[in-house]
């Protein structure tokens, strides 16, 4: 397929083919980003208040009341550094709860004014398709997993997170699993709001697969605040790939997987979970490459996920989404 026909297939994506005159309405718009922004808030509060509850309980049913407080230093020391597992595990649920709570509040109240359900930001109201949402897992997991080997190999120092949350092997991958339930959920929620939402109210006002790409990257990239630039390009640079991915794809299944497995990968095998933001550092122009590897390995696997026949018969992604 040529890259002009592969356009013109992008713009008429089966995620944008409900678009209707309640969604190009400005004034609907206009009213919906305060609403949306108003249940979003309320509802990550409950999110995250769930979360923390949840956890308390958990952890005061295991080891008792006192050990609630080591929970909570997460929050209260400025110097911690290296949670334990049992800090970062609380961490991740707090995250979890509260995304998930924003995303949902938000997508339900201001798509309501639009006249539409929250299905209808995942995959154009069809039926939910997990096993995509697995393989996006699975091959960017495995992708990157093998990066981070590489980079082993060749001497770069890598101290995997992974191997001091626990002393044994049954340990770690019970943390392993746990975790991944959480960033799914978490990268679902993002996936919800930017490639959901966000996409689908910005293609009634413009087609230009391009345009979309680089609104989506951006919006994705500044809302996470990041002070470095650098790292701004790159999350830019996965926000435009998922945006591809959606387009291609049909909805947010296959980016889901993506999300949570590039996540997982940085959590589990680069740095800790913490609360602390990234602190200001000099331009690394390096990262500009980063960023080009990362739009041209999300696209990929997107595409790969269409054109690779066993793929897309296991992950039942269907053909490609075009209305």
């Amino acid at each position: 397929m040529r890259m002009g026909e592969l356009m013109e297939a992008v713009k008429r994506s089966r995620f944008l083919a409900d678009l209707s005159p309640y969604d190009r309405d400005p004034w609907r718009t206009a009213f919906a980003v305060p609403v949306g922004m108003l249940a979003g808030a309320v509802a990550a509060v409950l999110g995250g208040a769930s979360a923390i509850l949840l956890a308390v309980l958990v952890v005061s049913g295991l080891d008792g009341a006192p050990a609630v407080g080591e929970l909570f230093a997460v929050f209260s020391d400025p110097n911690l550094t290296e949670p334990t597992a049992r800090q970062s595990m609380f961490i991740l649920a707090v995250l979890a709860g509260v995304n998930l709570g924003l995303a949902v509040g938000f997508v339900v109240a201001a798509g309501a004014i639009h006249h539409r359900r929250i299905t209808d930001y995942v995959n154009g109201g069809e039926p939910m398709r997990p096993r995509l949402l697995l393989g996006g897992l699975v091959v960017v997991g495995v992708v990157m997993g093998a990066v981070v080997a590489a980079a082993a190999l060749l001497g770069q120092p890598i101290d995997p997170p992974l191997w001091k949350v626990a002393p044994n092997l049954v340990g770690r991958a019970l943390y392993a699993v746990l975790a991944m339930g959480l960033l799914v959920l978490a990268a679902a929620a993002e996936e919800l709001l930017f490639r959901g939402w966000l996409l689908k109210q910005s293609a009634a006002y413009v087609r230009d697969p391009i345009v979309l790409m680089l609104l989506n990257g951006l919006l994705f990239a500044a809302i996470h605040v990041d002070p470095n630039i650098d790292a701004f390009l790159v999350r830019a640079a996965m926000g435009m790939g998922l945006t591809w991915m959606a387009l291609r794809l049909g909805g947010i299944e296959l980016g889901i997987g993506a999300h949570a497995a590039n996540n997982a990968v940085i959590l589990l095998l680069i740095r800790p979970m913490t609360t602390r933001p990234d602190a200001p550092h000099e331009f690394k122009a390096g990262l500009i490459a980063s960023a080009l590897v990362v739009l041209a390995g999300f696209i990929g696997v997107a595409e790969l996920s269409l054109r690779w026949p066993a793929l897309r018969r296991w992950t039942r992604g269907g053909a490609p989404a075009a209305a």
